[in-house]
């Protein structure tokens, strides 16, 4: 039996309004028991109102954890996904704490007292606060950017038109991106900087695959490591591209915030694992681990924003973790390994400033991913 209609994604929506309610209810009941002495069944009822409360945001959070795991974000709302959960967090750990100072006050029989009972009441009104403003955020996913609606699920492939030739751009907010195409091995080789390696060791080669799109064949060493970046230096920012790993052996990594050649955040493919971390100075410290079923052509997206960082493969969120951010860098992949590599494309979206007008521009297809053909 399905617990929610086939047009919901998540159960989240349903969950989530329980607690808000009973906790608005229990502040409410909370001021009628200072006002209304006399009617002492006000007291106990308002306890269970807030400790069913707090045990409600626990569902909500984990609801909400699940659902950010299911759902396509379009790049500008990631910012809000990052401040909705952190809040939402917060909210979670305040309610529950506060029900239980609540049972140990009702146990002692110290909520008797009126000064004591003024001041439980003001704080639970200072953590509707906190709830107000989780609320806004989670309201602003759905109606401004269409989380979690079918719709825009549905519109987050979006397939790009393809320049027949290699392109490059830079917006003015220090988003860019790398189309492969006619002369891509050119255009890339005058574009991106190789931060680690010799470029008399890389053999770069334009391919075309089957279905008449370009890519760029990049050819190693054997047990080579690469690092190169493009773009401005970015804060929070989401990193996309288009890789096939079927011909290479090693571990690649797409790394951002890159303040040298051993420090920079990073999410690392090694079929069948997948990692999401962080080099700094050399010193390595992983945030989650996952496994890669798909092989072949994979679509790749980094994204880190106020301290979250995600991985997805293909569109599914596979690796999530937490940590404190990184100065600003800028952005690009790292090779450790021997083989081959074909890109089609690289994308970094800034998540500052940017509008949400502009959401609709800065998806990445992957529906062109396929087997090369012969290179030029």
């Amino acid at each position: 039996m399905q617990l929610t209609p086939e047009w919901m994604t998540n159960i989240h929506p349903l969950i989530v309004h329980f607690p808000i309610a009973l906790l608005f209810i229990a502040v409410g009941a909370d001021l009628a028991g200072l006002i209304l002495k006399r009617y002492t069944w006000i007291k106990p009822a308002t306890l269970w109102l807030y400790v069913f409360g707090a045990l409600g945001t626990v569902g909500a959070y984990i609801s909400g954890k699940q659902a950010a795991d299911v759902v396509n974000f379009p790049p500008p709302s990631y910012p809000v996904i990052s401040e909705h959960a952190d809040l939402a967090l917060y909210t979670m750990i305040f309610f529950i704490a506060y029900a239980a100072v609540r049972l140990f006050t009702y146990w002692k029989k110290w909520d008797q007292r009126t000064a004591i009972a003024v001041l439980l009441f003001l704080i639970a009104g200072g953590g509707l606060g906190l709830i107000q403003q989780t609320a806004e955020h989670g309201g602003e996913l759905v109606f401004r950017f269409g989380v979690g609606m079918v719709v825009q699920q549905k519109a987050v492939l979006k397939k790009q038109e393809v320049s027949p030739t290699a392109t490059i751009h830079i917006a003015e907010n220090g988003s860019w991106n790398w189309q492969a195409g006619n002369e891509a091995a050119l255009t890339f080789r005058q574009n991106f900087t190789l931060a680690q390696g010799e470029w008399e060791n890389v053999t770069l080669q334009n391919l075309q695959k089957e279905n008449g799109s370009a890519a760029l064949n990049v050819k190693l060493p054997e047990n080579a490591t690469l690092l190169f970046h493009f773009g401005p230096n970015l804060k929070n920012l989401q990193l996309s591209m288009n890789v096939n790993l079927a011909h290479f052996k090693g571990r690649f990594f797409t790394v951002h915030h890159i303040s040298g050649p051993a420090t920079y955040d990073f999410l690392a493919v090694e079929e069948p694992q997948i990692r999401l971390g962080r080099s700094e100075n050399g010193s390595v410290d992983f945030f989650d681990t996952g496994v890669v079923k798909d092989s072949g052509w994979l679509a790749l997206k980094a994204v880190s924003s106020s301290g979250h960082y995600r991985g997805y493969v293909n569109e599914q969120l596979l690796v999530h973790g937490h940590g404190d951010d990184l100065p600003a860098g800028p952005a690009g992949f790292l090779i450790s390994g021997s083989g081959s590599i074909q890109f089609s494309g690289i994308e970094v979206v800034s998540l500052d400033d940017m509008p949400a007008m502009e959401m609709d521009k800065n998806m990445m297809s992957h529906d062109d991913a396929g087997e090369e053909t012969h290179a030029h």
